[in-house]
């Protein structure tokens, strides 16, 4: 192509956690780096999400104690992937995901924390950490660091939000959810924080950001420090090669084309088609929608049929970041059932008023047991007891507002019996489960699929209730009950890569010029999801990897 309007070093296609990472790194090698972002603002999914990143062998593991080894990750992640994944892809994450961590601690803004106390998600697996320490999350930070730059950053899910509008981290929210002594208090101060802020009610949130938020914000300023400019409202359209190798893209940019020149290489980090019915429809099981998803609503696709027209390979189109949701009608986002899934007195059932799966195990694994059991849509149902203690979706503890009846998001009955009517369940199905699941909840064993029994599920269960965290008895009226979605987090198939993060034709050779990063790419995790903050780990990983790769001569 003889005209260029742009000429950089490396384009980034994607303003997530992953692709500003990558242009960090570009930019922090010496090398011109931008980001193009087709929405009008920045922060791709990782805004939207709790934050977190699943990263083995950290350095923040070893200052507190904990145990790990390349040896034991590198196990862990065969036995859970199942030989789905090259081995070298494995063991790339394993070499270069702590590394990562410590290079942001050194030559950025991002600085993360243990989430304490979350276990890796299969404890049946050597090399599973039990005693958490692999997910970290980024620590806080005012929205004031970021000056102006502020309005444009991507607000967070409002499932991750008190009131819509007050933000807390992980951490605090387990112990809301729990209420404990320390959870109480944290909660007390943090609402006198927000209404003792005069300033509270110019921002769409509070002043301090936290999980997806913060750690976005946190690389936005980094970016910033680094002159790396971030476009807005830039749509790439189409990538440009020649000779066989990506030589730049060109985007929508005011209304006009431009063509920017990458010298180094392109990196698509342009998130999964959690939002594209037709590609949902097209490569993925069924029943499906892209109502049921959680994800950013500007998910597309966009770079994949971007990399297949130029001969890449795809894989793994059929898998996503399964989560149980649930769907509030006329709003934009699906709300995840990871939390109260796992509390005591609470229960998922099929139509047939019969339990299907462990409430309590990995979300990816209870959609997909919804999928093999046909228990599509499946029913969410509580107590008054639970109602009272614990958030659903988008209900606060205690509160239930008349329009989420109006709408049908929720159904309410004074028996079992009526609510099962109402919800179309298979009355005696659903009397004799919670009859089961009232006796476990003395017991405390679960005889039909082992709930609580994992360190994974006691983690999201309530340390209050004995002698099982994730049974109690359903037995004060009113009953409730929501029903329940096979949803997720975002797609994890798309483009084949490499350990570098290249993209792969067919034939298996490397497209030049061409790296991809995150859920654009098909995830090195394979169908599986081996601990919290397996999305974004290996998007910031292989980011890191990317830039490194393409601008190994600087």
């Amino acid at each position: 192509m003889s005209t260029w309007d742009y000429i950089k070093d490396i384009v980034v296609v994607g303003s997530g956690a992953g692709g500003m990472t990558a242009a960090l790194v570009a930019g922090d090698r010496q090398n011109q780096a931008i980001v193009l972002e087709k929405s009008s603002v920045y922060g791709g999914s990782t805004a939207l999400s709790g934050g977190g990143i699943w990263v083995p062998c950290n350095h923040l593991m070893a200052e507190a104690g904990i145990d790990d080894s390349p040896e034991e990750a590198l196990a862990y992640m065969q036995a859970v992937t199942q030989s789905q994944v090259a081995e070298e892809r494995l063991q790339a994450y394993v070499d270069r995901a702590a590394t990562l961590v410590e290079y942001l601690e050194k030559n950025s803004h991002v600085r993360f924390e243990i989430l304490p106390g979350l276990s890796d998600y299969y404890a049946e697996h050597y090399g599973c950490k039990q005693e958490g320490g692999r997910t970290l999350i980024a620590k806080p930070l005012h929205r004031d660091q970021l000056g102006i730059i502020a309005k444009d950053l991507r607000r967070p899910h409002p499932q991750t939000l008190i009131w819509g509008r007050i933000t807390v981290t992980p951490q605090e929210a387990s112990q809301m959810v729990n209420s404990s002594l320390q959870g109480r208090l944290n909660a007390a101060y943090i609402l006198s924080q927000y209404f003792l802020n005069p300033r509270r009610l110019l921002a769409p949130h509070d002043s301090r950001l936290t999980m997806g938020n913060a750690l976005i914000g946190r690389l936005r300023l980094s970016l910033v420090d680094h002159n790396i400019p971030v476009w807005l409202n830039t749509p790439v359209q189409q990538l440009v090669i020649e000779n066989n190798t990506v030589v730049g893209v060109k985007a929508e940019k005011n209304g006009k084309t431009i063509a920017i020149r990458a010298k180094k290489g392109v990196i698509l980090a342009s998130g999964g088609f959690a939002r594209n019915k037709l590609m949902r429809s097209q490569y993925q099981r069924h029943p499906i929608s892209d109502r049921w998803t959680a994800a950013n609503p500007d998910n597309m696709g966009d770079g994949i049929p971007m990399g297949m027209s130029v001969g890449a390979e795809c894989e793994l189109m059929e898998e996503a970041w399964w989560t149980p949701t649930s769907v509030v009608p006329g709003t934009q986002y699906a709300y995840v059932l990871i939390i109260e899934k796992s509390l005591p007195g609470s229960v998922i059932v099929n139509n047939q008023g019969k339990r299907f799966a462990n409430e309590a195990e990995p979300y990816i694994d209870v959609v997909k047991k919804m999928y093999e059991s046909d228990s599509i849509p499946a029913f969410f149902v509580f107590d008054r007891r639970f109602r009272n203690k614990y958030p659903t979706g988008p209900l606060m503890p205690g509160l239930t507002p008349k329009k989420y009846i109006d709408k049908g998001y929720i159904q309410v009955a004074n028996t079992i019996e009526e609510l099962a009517k109402k919800c179309g369940i298979e009355p005696l199905g659903l009397i004799e489960t919670i009859r089961k699941m009232n006796q476990y909840a003395v017991t405390g064993r679960d005889f039909d699929f082992h709930r609580g029994d994992k360190s994974y599920d006691r983690y999201y269960g309530d340390a209050r209730v004995k002698p099982n965290p994730c049974l109690g008895a359903i037995d004060r009226p009113p009953f409730y009950a929501v029903k329940v979605f096979p949803g997720d987090l975002g797609t994890k198939g798309g483009l084949k890569t490499d350990v570098n993060a290249r993209v792969l034709r067919k034939d298996g050779s490397a497209i030049a010029g061409l790296y991809a990063i995150g859920n654009v790419s098909a995830s090195v995790m394979g169908d599986t999801y081996p601990g919290g903050g397996a999305t974004i780990g290996p998007a910031m990983t292989f980011g890191y990897i990317a830039a490194c790769h393409a601008t190994q001569d600087a």
